[in-house]
């Protein structure tokens, strides 16, 4: 594993050679949090040298790049590394175990692999990401994988994934969903539900097409000859639009303006 700086980013390349959570130094900085030390003030507290190294260095990380060949990422390897940004997965990783990316508390940006199979229970909690394009091959999504991820807006996955319990909770979506203001625990299912078929009726095919994990110009454009621009303004039941879904998509080569110029130049030529 190397350090370098990417993008203005202290970027740690991480290719599975080396085990990065040591349970005993966490216990450590745990004990010294519960006599009150704040979590910022690890430094100036009485833990040992090495317990300080260890979290100095963790919290030096702000860009995780997951190098080609590694296929999972283990309990809690990136737990508390709250400075980093965003995470790039390579395309062979398969499995995200649990509490992998445990309150990272700064993560706004992840770019799956399009490989990827299961994610473990509470992986992403406390992560703070707006948005999640998760890639066809992902059947499994555990207990609390994005809870408490507070602006998380957009969250895309396959009608197949099998979907855990409360996986998102205190977000814009759940404040956006039916039953907003039932308990959580008792509209799980009802949640899970919606978060499959926000999209599915027809009345919003263009989101389905915008909000799947790569969009085909093919099928926009086939919807836009149908409903027209105006398409592109019609808000979900959570109240994002297409164009937020094309926007937001890390595997999309397709910009809005690129779809209109098209659309524009089919209706001209039509004219002629």
């Amino acid at each position: 594993m190397r350090v370098a700086t990417i993008d203005g980013l202290v970027t740690l390349f991480y290719d599975g050679s080396k085990e990065l959570w040591n349970e005993n130094l966490n216990w450590e900085r745990s004990i010294a949090l519960l006599t009150g030390v704040r979590a910022n003030d690890l430094e100036s507290s009485n833990v040992s040298d090495e317990c300080k190294r260890y979290f100095r260095e963790r919290h030096s990380w702000e860009q995780i790049i997951i190098v080609d060949g590694v296929t999972e990422i283990p309990y809690m390897t990136f737990g508390y590394c709250r400075n980093i940004k965003r995470v790039i997965f390579a395309n062979t990783v398969i499995r995200i175990e649990r509490n992998a990316f445990y309150h990272c508390e700064n993560l706004v940006f992840i770019k799956w692999s399009v490989s990827l199979v299961y994610i473990g229970k509470s992986a992403f909690e406390e992560c703070n990401l707006s948005s999640v394009f998760l890639p066809p091959t992902c059947r499994e999504i555990c207990d609390s994988v994005f809870y408490s991820n507070r602006n998380l807006s957009i969250l895309h996955f396959p009608q197949e994934t099998e979907l855990g319990e409360k996986i998102i909770y205190c977000t814009a979506l759940a404040e956006a969903s039916p039953n907003a203001n039932f308990p959580f625990y008792y509209r799980n299912n009802d949640m899970n539900q919606w978060l499959k078929n926000m999209n599915i009726d027809n009345q919003f095919a263009l989101h389905r097409a915008c909000s799947s994990f790569q969009p085909l110009k093919e099928v926009i454009n086939a919807i836009l000859i149908q409903k027209g621009l105006k398409a592109f303004k019609e808000k979900n039941s959570a109240g994002i639009t297409p164009s937020r879904y094309l926007q937001e998509n890390p595997y999309t080569d397709l910009s809005e303006k690129e779809i209109i110029h098209d659309y524009l130049m089919k209706m001209i030529d039509e004219v002629e």
